[in-house]
């Protein structure tokens, strides 16, 4: 094993998951938490923002296949991603189908993650991705692009070679990667008006280097650089980082964004809430998340959505959300 292989094996080893890292330093100057603690002392998200959050949610209301309101309409609600994305929403979608509490009358569920979707194959709106949502996805369900107003995004990149703190490091093209793509379904999808971006889930039972440790990791804090980085362009102005450039909702460029469930913790030492990550939670390359892994992260996004205030309505009608509150992201 050379110097490079084996200190990321060591960095790894010791890695903490965002939201109990909190204030402290992951590298030069990457902290932990998944919102903003450093600076404001808070693992919560801004009140700002997630008072935009329920405005841009109340767009979101059933439409008619050329998406006018219509209270016999649709409203669709996409995932995108790759491989391990799409187990995890075909699991969830089962979910939501048996649970009494989703709404079954408007809400289409619809699995657009694939196997190699990686997050360069989302980030134009002439990709081919997009064409087999719209030509084949929309139409085998009987709906449009028109109707597409929420979506959920778990992103990577496969084979990933370079840590942090490196200035190339995969993370920040992963992070450019999300923005772009957040551009590219607002394009796609006009009504779309909110998106909850998870992290990856554990990597390091990977004997693919299909993306392993620290790179599931790493990507998270792509994740949270997108989040904020709208939150600082649209309520202070600043474009503080040009890979992730302009994301505001009130120019119709992207979607409202904010944290889904964040998925990752170090395999089998438990996270603050009791999440671990075993073996036989992926298939035999230690990459695949098998059934049971799939039903792990599906039950977290389902947790989620009950209780997010910006999926009241659209998702569950008589979930336990807390419209207005401003809220600590559920662990």
């Amino acid at each position: 094993m050379n110097i490079l292989f084996a200190s990321i094996a060591l960095a790894a080893a010791t890695l903490v998951p965002l939201n109990d890292l909190g204030s402290r330093e992951y590298h030069d100057g990457w902290y932990g938490g998944l919102w903003d603690v450093v600076n404001t002392g808070n693992e919560t998200i801004p009140a700002d923002h997630a008072a935009a959050g329920l405005r841009q949610a109340a767009l979101i209301q059933p439409r008619s296949f050329d998406g006018n309101p219509d209270p016999d309409g649709k409203v669709v609600f996409l995932s995108v991603g790759y491989g391990n994305t799409a187990r995890t929403f075909d699991q969830f979608r089962a979910m939501a189908q048996a649970h009494p509490n989703v709404n079954h009358e408007s809400l289409v569920m619809l699995n657009a993650a694939g196997n190699h979707l990686d997050a360069t194959k989302w980030e134009q709106p002439w990709q081919p991705v997009y064409g087999r949502v719209l030509n084949d996805l929309l139409v085998q369900a009987g709906v449009s692009a028109a109707q597409v107003q929420a979506v959920w995004l778990q992103q990577m990149n496969e084979n990933p070679w370079t840590p942090l703190p490196i200035q190339y490091a995969d993370s920040f093209f992963v992070k450019a990667s999300i923005a772009n793509a957040l551009r590219a379904l607002k394009t796609v999808f006009p009504n779309l008006q909110v998106a909850y971006l998870s992290s990856p889930e554990y990597g390091g039972y990977d004997t693919t280097k299909f993306l392993g440790e620290p790179f599931a990791y790493e990507d998270g804090f792509s994740a949270r650089w997108v989040i904020l980085g709208q939150i600082e362009f649209i309520h202070k102005g600043e474009m503080w980082d040009p890979r992730i450039a302009n994301l505001s909702y009130e120019q119709g460029m992207a979607p409202w964004v904010t944290w889904g469930p964040y998925l990752w913790a170090n395999g089998t030492n438990p996270r603050s809430d009791g999440l671990v990550w075993l073996r036989s939670d992926f298939e035999a390359d230690g990459a695949t998340l098998s059934e049971a892994g799939a039903r792990k992260s599906a039950g977290m996004l389902m947790k989620f959505l009950m209780t997010e205030p910006t999926a009241a309505g659209w998702f569950s009608p008589t979930g336990t959300h807390t419209p207005g509150k401003t809220r600590a992201v559920r662990r």
